[in-house]
């Protein structure tokens, strides 16, 4: 009975053994047996782990399990999970030493909880070992470090703590080595410079202290370098300088200090981030040297001196930083050959001088952030020849002069705290606070910061065109006595009978009443571009200026509902109080009791959600335009909550309720509920924002901020990158199923072939932001304000390649 109970294959073992002494037949016979035996220990453990088990039935042969390869033995050699599957505790029971000839275990973002298991250190054939993104925690096993065919170690986004060990110069085959955002100490062990195949190594964001080995220096095949976010101090090491092949170097916020000129080697380094550190000494000459760079990054240090005034060397720059040093001299002319500059940031030194109008070359900047400085001299006009910037930041300077009305095309400007004279033209968008701190700037007629000088100008400009002004009073009486003689959509009688409440509203002094009847015959149904269950949007090309204009007309039963006369009014009356180049621009409007229209801009493209569910346009609808929609809509909300006053919550952001032209920027539209905040007067109905997109709040309170606004944008750019309603994924932020979807999973996959690397950076952005936006509890949101200046100046700072970037790294990022 004993013998029966023995395993059938250790029976055979042992009679093989016998035959081997007699024959060679029985030899190979043993070594199938053998084989045999292997092969089902795997199946054994395969089945014990449980991570298969919704196949075990159907699907008979492991080999075609998904996420497992196996080779011409039928033994199984790579293991790379479905992001379906998801392993919790599971995890502790797969039994590795099962698995011999096991190359490539890829278990990243699938929810693993628990320690690494010291079985792992028995898979000597292991080549590539990714537990990235998950809940892992507790040291890493001493064998690991004994796995010398590693090429490829990812422990990266977990909770591992404890130290490296010396032993890790034993994974000499090893090309990439991330270990980023964990809770490892410790010092960096010298011993890391044996491995001289190694090209990715990242320790960013743990807790490593003491200085840079100089032993890094001896990693000739290192590209990218990534010790940020760490308590390292010590100056940075000389033999950083013989990483010839490095191309990101990312040393930021840590104790470093020591001067600059050890980098000037590196010629091939794409981004250089060393802010936040205790570096000190000259900006060196030799750094125009990395020609290189598209990403300087040297702000919050101790850096002394000028900028080299060769600076415009680097002609590949995207990005500038140098603020909060203690940078002295002007700013160099060579600044303007940076013709792919995006970002200029200078704010916080000592710079002196004027502004180069040569900068106005530089079309692409989004960002200059000069405030802060000492730089004297006028604004120059030229810079309002920068095609795309958004944020003008010159607070705090000595800067002179009148302000130049070429700087109407910023989209937000800050000029507090100069000694700037004269008027603010009207058509800048500024904050309340842009123009605090200069005594002599006056807000129009009414206005000035300095009553002396400014009252002398007043009555100077008084005696001039007070009697103008006089004239132009009688005439538009006249004019409202003519137009009072004409109905607004029916005769003279029935106005008086029906009260006429409003004319059409002249916006720019062209439209009238006559105009848009003859363009549209009437309201004729072949000028309709779409009916809804209110109204029609109209298209008509005006007689009297060839405009082509949108016609939003209520139908004539709903312009005599008291609830839906009370929206369209209140769009009126806030589409009157905006000028911003991201919102529907309002032209006109016609409010009788019995016929109802606006006179608004025309968006050749239309709605945003009606591209994004067309497969053609979509896919002309590339990264870089759903980019810049964000940003659009982004700085369209900062300006209704931030530079409106009172400020403007629209609640209803969606993407029906953005609108796209011939070039597909995007608009803000529909604000028939928007509300002015602290309004004691709100509008009480079922249309009071569109379901998939309203904050949660509002499904237990009736308090309207701007946050509501704020959870809507973040639905919006989900949407615009995934080319769909996010739906469940919204509601299911905190799971851990849904944080272990990796980003590139996410994306429009009719656009998923066309990611580049400045897409795949901004993307991350975008969805990171997003992801804050969508916080349950509204005080955890950033403001618009935060979420539009961030679109502008900051980075994705993950250190791992996109294809790894998961919902969990993004939602843990802080902003």
């Amino acid at each position: 009975m004993m013998a029966l109970a023995i395993p059938t294959y250790m029976v055979l073992g042992a009679w093989c053994s016998i035959l081997v002494i007699s024959s060679w037949t029985s030899f190979f016979f043993c070594i199938a047996i053998s084989s045999k035996s292997s092969l089902d220990l795997e199946a054994q453990a395969l089945l014990e782990s449980e991570w298969w088990s919704d196949y075990t039935n159907h699907v008979p042969t492991r080999c075609k399990w998904p996420g497992i390869t196996c080779n011409d033995a039928g033994s199984i050699t790579n293991i790379s999970l479905p992001t379906e599957i998801q392993l919790g505790d599971k995890f502790g029971r797969f039994n590795f030493s099962s698995f011999p000839n096991l190359v490539h275990l890829d278990l990243a973002a699938h929810g693993i909880t628990g320690n690494i298991p010291h079985e792992l250190g028995t898979l000597s054939k292991l080549a590539h070992l990714d537990l990235s993104s998950n809940d892992i925690h507790g040291d890493i096993p001493l064998n690991t470090w004994s796995l010398r065919n590693l090429v490829t170690l990812n422990l990266a986004r977990n909770r591992v703590n404890g130290s490296i060990s010396p032993f890790v110069g034993q994974l000499t085959k090893l090309k990439s080595l991330s270990l980023g955002a964990n809770l490892i100490s410790g010092y960096i062990p010298p011993e890391l410079g044996r491995l001289k195949y190694l090209i990715h190594l990242d320790l960013n964001n743990n807790c490593f202290i003491g200085p840079i080995p100089v032993e890094i220096g001896r990693l000739n095949s290192l590209q990218y370098l990534s010790l940020g976010m760490n308590k390292l101090n010590g100056s940075i090491p000389l033999e950083i300088g013989n990483l010839n092949n490095i191309l990101y170097l990312d040393l930021n916020t840590n104790n470093l200090n020591g001067v600059l000129s050890v980098l000037h080697r590196l010629t091939s380094l794409i981004e250089l981030n060393l802010s936040n550190n205790e570096i000190f000494g000259d900006v060196p000459l030799e750094i125009t040297q990395l020609t290189q760079l598209e990403y300087l990054i040297i702000s919050s240090n101790k850096i002394l001196g000028s900028i080299p005034h060769d600076i415009g060397k680097l002609s590949k720059l995207l990005v500038l930083d140098l603020s909060r040093n203690n940078l002295i001299g002007k700013i160099p002319a060579s600044l303007s050959t940076c013709s792919n500059l995006q970002v200029l940031t200078l704010s916080y030194n000592n710079i002196t001088g004027s502004i180069p109008s040569h900068i106005g070359d530089l079309v692409t900047l989004d960002l200059i952030d000069l405030s802060h400085n000492l730089i004297s001299g006028e604004i120059p006009s030229d810079l309002g020849k920068v095609k795309y910037t958004r944020v003008l930041d010159l607070n705090h300077n000595q800067l002179t002069g009148t302000i130049p009305s070429s700087l109407e095309s910023l989209q937000s400007i800050n000029l507090s705290y100069n000694s700037l004279e004269g008027e603010i033209p009207v058509s800048l968008h500024y904050t309340p606070n842009a123009f605090i701190g200069n005594e002599y700037l006056c807000r129009g007629q009414t206005h000035c910061y300095s009553s002396s000088r400014t009252s002398s100008r007043l009555r100077t400009h008084m005696k001039i065109f007070l009697p103008l002004i006089a004239v132009l009073a009688l005439l538009c009486c006249a004019y409202v006595l003519l137009r009072r003689r004409w109905s607004c959509c029916y005769s003279e009688t029935d106005a008086i009978k029906n009260g006429d409440l409003f004319s059409v509203w002249n916006y720019d002094g062209k439209i009238a009443y006559e105009d848009i009847i003859e363009a549209t015959e009437g309201f004729d149904i072949k000028y309709c571009l779409g009916t809804g269950g209110y109204g029609s949007v109209y298209k008509a090309q005006l007689p009297s200026s060839g405009r082509v204009v949108a016609l939003k007309k209520l139908h004539s039963l709903e312009a005599n509902e008291p609830e839906i006369r009370r929206i369209f009014k209140n769009e009126v009356r806030m589409l009157t109080k905006i000028r911003h180049r991201n919102i529907a621009k309002l032209y006109g409007f016609c409010l009788h009791n019995r016929c109802m229209f606006l006179v608004l801009e025309y968006m050749e493209r239309g709605s945003l959600y009606c591209v994004l569910h067309n497969d053609i346009e979509a896919v002309e609808l590339d990264w870089t335009k759903r980019i810049n929609i964000v940003k659009g809509i982004a700085h369209s909300l900062s300006y209704l909550h931030y530079d409106c006053n009172p400020a403007i919550i629209h609640r209803d952001v969606t993407t029906k309720n953005i609108l796209l032209n011939s070039e597909m920027e995007a608009c803000l539209s529909d604000f028939g509920i928007a509300r002015l905040r602290n309004s004691t007067s709100s509008i009480r109905t079922v249309l009071a924002g569109t379901y998939g997109y309203i904050a949660p709040e509002l499904a237990y309170t009736d308090s309207v901020t701007e946050k509501c606004d704020v959870y809507s944008f973040g639905v919006v750019a989900l949407e615009i990158i995934m080319g769909k309603h996010p739906g469940e994924l919204v509601s299911s932020l905190r799971s851990a199923s849904t944080r272990s979807i990796l980003l590139k999973d996410m994306l429009d996959p009719r656009l998923i072939s066309t990611i580049n690397q400045q897409s795949a950076q901004s993307l991350a952005l975008v969805a990171t932001l997003a992801f804050a936006c969508l916080h349950s509890q509204p005080r955890c949101r950033p403001t618009m304000q935060e979420v539009a200046k961030k679109l502008v100046t900051r980075n994705f700072p993950s250190t791992k390649p996109f294809e790894e970037v998961s919902v969990r790294e993004m939602v843990n990022q802080e902003l």
